[in-house]
C-alpha cells in the first residue's frame, strides 16, 4: 500500500471543487494533507475550515499565497502589506507553517527590475517580525523567468536562497518543478539549501508543447521534466517535508471530475512520495 503520509494536494489542482469539496475529497483518497488557496478559504471562514480540516485528519504544508507587495503607490503597498498581515494570521489558523509569497512583478509603468526587487525585499523585512510572532514562514517560490513582468520578480532558486540568507530566520523557500526546472544552478541549490530551508516541494510537469503559458502545466510523468532525479537530490540532502502536486490546467485537468483527478494525481505521485529511506536512497 502507498503510503502517502508526506503527499498533498494544491486543492487549484481540482478548481472546481470547493475547500469543503476538496477537504473531504482529498480525505476520502487518502491523501495526508491539502495545499489551501486564500480565495476558497475566505469563501467559507477560517475557523470553519481550520475545523473541517483538522477533522478530516489533514495536514496543510501551505496557504497560497501572498498579496502582492511591489507597488509603487505607497497607500497601495500598506493595504497590501495588512492584507499580508490577515493572510499570516490565516495562515496560522488553519495549521499552515508557511505562506507561499507571490509578490508581482513590475509595477505599473516600470521597468526597472532591480528597484522591483529591492521593493520586495524591503516590504518582506517589513512582514518578517509579525510572520514570526504568529509562527508561519514566508516561503519564497522562484516563479519562471515568464512571470518576471507581472506576477513574480523573484525567478531563480539562487536568487531566493539568497534572499532567504539576508532575510534570515522565518523564512524558506517553495521549490515548483515547473518553475526551476529548467534552472542549471536548481540542483546545486537544493543541496545549498539544504532540508532546514525547503518548507515544500512541488510537483507537476512540463509539456512539451505548452500551449498556455499560465495555465498548461502537466500531470505528473506526462512531460519532460526528470522528477525521479529532484526526488533523489531529495533524499540525498534528507529532506522529509511536504510533496504537493499542483497543477494549472484550464484545457486538461480543470475540465475533467475531480475524484479523477485527484485519483491519477495519486497514481503518479506515488512513486516519488513515499517517506525516505533513511538507510540509502528511495
Amino acid at each position: 500500500m502507498t503510503d502517502l503520509s508526506r503527499f498533498a494536494v494544491n486543492q487549484i489542482t481540482t478548481r472546481n471543487w470547493s475547500l469543503p469539496e476538496a477537504i473531504e475529497g482529498y480525505a476520502r483518497h487518502g491523501v495526508a494533507g491539502i495545499g489551501v488557496w486564500i480565495d476558497y478559504l475566505d469563501a467559507v471562514g477560517t475557523k470553519a475550515a481550520a475545523r473541517h480540516i483538522r477533522d478530516a485528519g489533514l495536514f496543510v504544508p501551505c496557504l497560497c499565497t501572498s498579496a502582492w507587495v511591489n507597488l509603487a503607490d505607497r497607500s497601495a503597498y500598506e493595504t497590501a502589506l495588512a492584507e499580508n498581515r490577515r493572510r499570516i494570521d490565516a495562515a496560522a489558523a488553519i495549521g499552515a507553517p508557511c505562506l507561499v509569497v507571490v509578490p508581482g512583478g513590475l509595477a505599473a509603468g516600470e521597468k526597472n527590475l532591480e528597484s522591483a526587487r529591492a521593493r520586495v525585499e524591503d516590504a518582506l523585512a517589513t512582514l518578517l517580525p509579525y510572520a514570526r510572532q504568529a509562527g508561519v514562514a514566508l516561503g519564497l517560490e522562484p516563479l519562471h523567468p515568464m512571470y518576471a513582468g507581472d506576477r513574480s520578480c523573484l525567478n531563480t532558486f539562487a536568487q531566493c536562497l539568497d534572499l532567504c540568507a539576508t532575510l534570515g530566520e522565518g523564512t524558506g523557500l517553495v521549490a515548483d518543478v515547473y518553475h526551476c526546472w529548467w534552472d542549471p544552478e536548481f540542483e546545486a541549490g537544493l543541496r545549498r539549501a539544504g532540508p532546514e530551508r525547503i518548507l515544500s516541494f512541488h510537483l507537476c510537469d512540463w509539456l512539451v508543447p505548452t500551449r498556455d503559458l499560465y495555465q498548461d502545466r502537466g500531470m505528473v510523468g506526462d512531460g519532460v521534466i526528470d522528477i525521479a532525479r529532484y526526488r533523489q537530490i531529495l533524499d540525498d540532502i534528507a529532506y522529509d517535508g511536504p510533496l504537493e502536486i499542483e497543477i494549472f490546467s484550464k484545457r486538461d485537468w480543470w475540465q475533467r471530475d475531480c475524484e479523477e483527478t485527484t485519483r491519477i494525481s495519486i497514481e503518479r505521485c506515488a512513486p516519488f512520495v513515499a517517506p525516505r529511506q533513511t538507510g540509502g536512497p528511495v
